[in-house]
């Protein structure tokens, strides 16, 4: 939209030409009027109010502020005009196409302050999720080492324990020759 509106500050251009201009600018700003209502999971995204996300199963939550499109900064409304009614902003002339980027300049800082907020808050948020990670991968890690060690201990009370059949077995079977060999004695 700033862009058009430089563009159609040309000197050169009639207001023909300026007409041109302001359609595309006018579905930019019709564009934006459809990204006020926007929504993701029934939360308004472009709302005035705070936006809580919960972090954990205790309900602890982070805050991310409003980028607000329904301010007066995003309206591209002209509320000093001489009209009664508000006159919307356009390219239509050199002068409306002056004035149109002053308001698309405001919006742009409008903008890029929502942005920077937000970016700080997701860089926490790419903060917090690696030490979660490194935090999941050392659990993870310390979970095998102790499920190791009772594979260890397990397997060491298995081989004990096969010994010891074995070795009963053994003693068996001997007891059991015993009494065959003192039959032979006897025969």
């Amino acid at each position: 939209m700033g862009e058009l509106s430089l563009l159609a500050q040309d000197a050169t251009l009639s207001n023909t030409d300026r007409n041109l201009y302001d359609k595309e600018y006018q579905q930019l700003k019709d564009f934006m009027a459809r990204a006020k209502t926007k929504q993701f999971n029934g939360v308004d995204l472009f709302a005035a109010k705070n936006i809580e996300v919960s972090i954990d199963s205790s309900r602890n939550a982070f805050v991310i502020p409003p980028v607000d499109l329904n301010s007066e900064v995003f309206a591209f409304v002209d509320a000093d005009s001489d009209n009664e009614d508000s006159e919307t902003v356009n390219l239509k002339t050199l002068r409306k196409a002056k004035e149109s980027l002053t308001f698309v300049s405001k919006a742009v800082s409008e903008v890029a302050l929502a942005r920077a907020q937000i970016g700080a808050i997701q860089s926490r948020l790419v903060f917090t999720n690696a030490q979660l990670s490194s935090t999941k991968e050392n659990l993870s890690n310390a979970m095998s080492r102790i499920n190791d060690v009772n594979v260890a201990e397990e397997a060491t009370q298995y081989a004990r324990y096969q010994i010891l059949v074995q070795s009963g077995t053994s003693m068996l079977s001997q007891a059991n020759a015993m009494p065959k060999t003192v039959l032979q004695l006897l025969a």
